[in-house]
């Protein structure tokens, strides 16, 4: 997969286009994604996608505050390349980009710069200061301007909407399990081990204090949770608590994600690793004791070996 960031030297073969900012790029977008792939290869031409950074909501000032992604850029990026697109094109969303109205993008960008053959717009996705929705107006833009035209139709997944939207607010509610259903695969979080108290190595529950750089990566609600880890390649399985530790922490400050790690003993300091979630177990929760806390910890792993082990 060829990556541009820059349009001035594009050049592909008959391109078959696509552009959205694809968060998450569940189930739907890889459809879609085939779709456009499937097209490129009937006509003998190029898969293209086209997607944006920042996000318009950051240029344009639209609730950025409430801005959270599934997917950062580096993350959309290794999904599409496993996905047999030829171009992704990380175009930079800019107020002059936002000015244009969809046939001005059209001309401009995806005629002009990117010598189209083939347009294929998702179900919902529109595109233009003027955000046209009628699918007659983009056939009559590709009449006018010498390409093809087509829509992907809504996809339902085991009964769910797919789109970024429910992902996120499933993710939200701590409902895992309905989130990765969407996505196709499970929601995963990177972040660096940074150094933490030590406390649960003290009660035989080290852990590993994550620290993720993303501002806008949506972290799910407090609470334990089951998880697979991957470290320098390798999985293992774990527990993870996000929260704020309030049977150890009396001075509640700020979130953490530490995970314990199951069957590991290696100092993996600095290391970044990757956090695949699999399901919500129970709520954090604050106890009179530090022993009641390693009891529930106990029972806690061994109720996620168990949902871990069937996966």
């Amino acid at each position: 997969m060829k990556i541009h960031s820059d349009l001035s030297s594009f050049n592909a073969i008959r391109p078959v286009v696509t552009l959205g900012m694809f968060d998450g790029v569940h189930i739907g977008h890889r459809k879609l994604l085939g779709q456009l792939v499937s097209k490129a290869k009937e006509i003998d031409g190029e898969s293209v996608v086209i997607t944006f950074w920042p996000h318009p909501r950051m240029v344009l000032k639209q609730g950025v505050d409430e801005l959270r992604f599934l997917t950062s850029p580096e993350e959309r990026t290794v999904l599409f390349s496993q996905l047999g697109i030829d171009h992704l094109v990380l175009l930079p969303f800019t107020k002059d980009l936002a000015a244009l109205t969809a046939e001005e993008f059209i001309s401009d960008i995806l005629v002009d710069k990117l010598k189209i053959a083939h347009l294929l717009i998702g179900f919902n996705h529109r595109f233009g200061r003027d955000k046209i929705h009628q699918f007659d107006q983009y056939q009559a833009f590709a009449r006018q301007y010498n390409f093809q035209v087509s829509q992907f139709e809504a996809v339902l997944s085991e009964g769910l909407q797919t789109s970024s939207s429910h992902v996120r607010n499933h993710l939200l509610a701590g409902d895992v399990v309905n989130a990765n259903k969407i996505l196709g695969y499970r929601y995963t979080i990177s972040g660096q081990v940074i150094g933490g108290k030590r406390l649960g190595r003290s009660i035989g529950f080290p852990t590993a204090n994550v620290e993720v750089e993303e501002r806008y990566k949506l972290i799910p609600p407090d609470g334990v949770y089951a998880c697979f880890v991957r470290v320098e390649g390798h999985i293992f399985q774990g527990m993870l608590n996000i929260g704020y530790r309030p049977t150890v922490n009396q001075h509640i400050d700020h979130r953490t994600l530490e995970v314990h790690i199951f069957d590991f003993n290696r100092d993996i300091y600095s290391e970044v690793i990757q956090l695949e979630f699999v399901t919500r177990v129970r709520d954090e929760a604050k106890f009179d004791t530090i022993d009641a806390l390693k009891s529930q910890l106990i029972n806690d792993e061994k109720a996620i070996r168990m949902i871990l082990s069937e996966q």
